[in-house]
């Protein structure tokens, strides 16, 4: 008799992958909903200089989000590997979500403070 936990025991990490990817789907979607609310009209007086608001929260979507984004997920799937395997957690939501939440939370804080 082992002390060591069987393999029935522990998360499957296909599911808490595709938890993992939920979470940035769900980041991306709603960057595109938000994008769907912000006007795309040019002020008359400004001429060709000037952006739509769309134009420039796309461009900072662009341009800072997704690196930012792409480490998050680097974070991410290096937590998902050691949670899946040292952790004794057994739920592949709570696995997923851990890995997926702290790195965008942390994403967030530093794409607002810009």
């Amino acid at each position: 008799m082992t002390l060591a936990l069987s393999r029935t025991h522990l998360v499957d990490a296909r599911s808490s992958f595709l938890v993992l990817a939920g979470w940035y789907v769900a980041v991306v979607v709603s960057f595109g909903l938000f994008l769907s609310t912000l006007s795309g009209a040019v002020p008359a007086s400004c001429g060709e200089v000037c952006e739509s608001e769309r134009s420039r929260a796309l461009l900072f979507g662009l341009n800072v989000a997704t690196p930012a984004l792409f480490l998050a997920l680097l974070v991410s799937l290096a937590m998902l590997a050691v949670l899946v395997s040292r952790a004794r957690i057994r739920s592949s939501v709570v696995v997923g979500s851990l890995s997926a939440v702290l790195p965008l939370v942390v994403c967030g804080f530093i794409a607002v403070s810009l």
